[in-house]
């Protein structure tokens, strides 16, 4: 009787675990359906609020001007999009992205399309570099110069300056007139987060501006532009473009994206432009 009993309790034990291992089983495999139920939702909401962010960047592309302007869409999905004018006294060319080695980006100092509204009695600041690039021989973290071209005056008939700027010394690389310029770590009021290692020594004074071009020489790099009166006052420069910032949202997911868009850059042939040769 001892020995049946102690059968019958094994095979109730080994019952039970046959259970429990079959639930565990059938519970993993629900969680991670679950769990992958919802990354997919998840996946699938991020891709229809990206879609509907950039819905908002098209339709600012398409009607131009400042805008603000909220839409639902046919998928579950919305967007809020805004365009605001990119101007002031203290700017971050191409809106703080990196500016292209030997392209350089253009600074307006009239009103776009038509040159009218030129800025006078302006000073003009300029800082470039980033921390990393300290370098002045060697091929990797190459310290940045800067060549400036400044048309302003009768824009039938523009006076043309020129300037080059690389802190540097002469001998090393740069053959031409260097004006005055600093290295050093260099903060700007009103530009927040950003540091410069190079500035220029002395403003470029603007009489009337129609348009100033910025070329980074030796390597790519951020650039500041910090415009004055004669008294030290800031004073606003035109609009360089619009920043657009559009926000979708589908279900809990919000994903944003904010675009610059410049005004169409001058070709370089406009430009008298060679000072130096690389």
């Amino acid at each position: 009787m001892y020995h049946k009993s102690s059968e019958r309790g094994q095979i109730l034990l080994i019952v039970v675990i046959t259970m429990i291992v079959a639930l565990t089983v059938g519970l993993s495999i629900a969680a991670r359906t679950v769990t992958e139920l919802r990354l997919s939702r998840q996946n699938e909401e991020s891709q229809r609020a990206f879609n509907a962010a950039e819905a908002g960047i098209d339709r600012v592309l398409q009607e131009g001007g400042e805008i603000v302007l909220s839409q639902e869409l046919g998928n579950n999905a919305d967007f809020q999009v805004s365009a605001v004018e990119y101007a002031g006294a203290q700017l971050m060319l191409n809106n703080g992205d990196i500016v292209d080695q030997d392209v350089g980006a253009d600074v307006w100092l009239s009103s776009y399309p038509d040159y009218t509204d030129q800025i006078a009695n302006a000073q003009l600041s300029i800082y470039w570099g980033g921390e990393d690039q300290v370098n002045c021989t060697a091929t990797s973290e190459v310290r940045p110069a800067l060549e400036v071209v400044v048309l302003q005056g009768n824009v039938l008939n523009p006076t043309i300056e020129k300037y080059l700027y690389d802190t540097c010394p002469t001998n090393s690389r740069t053959l031409g007139t260097l004006m005055g310029s600093s290295y050093d770590v260099y903060t700007v009021a009103g530009i927040p987060g950003q540091t410069f290692r190079n500035r220029t020594s002395a403003p470029i004074s603007i009489t009337n501006g129609i348009i100033m071009k910025i070329i980074p020489l030796y390597n790519s790099t951020k650039i500041a532009v910090v415009a004055t009166d004669s008294s030290g006052t800031p004073l606003a420069l035109p609009s360089q473009g619009s920043v657009i910032e559009s926000t979708g949202t589908s279900g809990e997911t919000i994903r944003k994206i904010t675009y610059y868009q410049s005004y169409p850059q001058l070709p370089l042939e406009v430009f008298p432009y060679s000072i130096i040769s690389q």
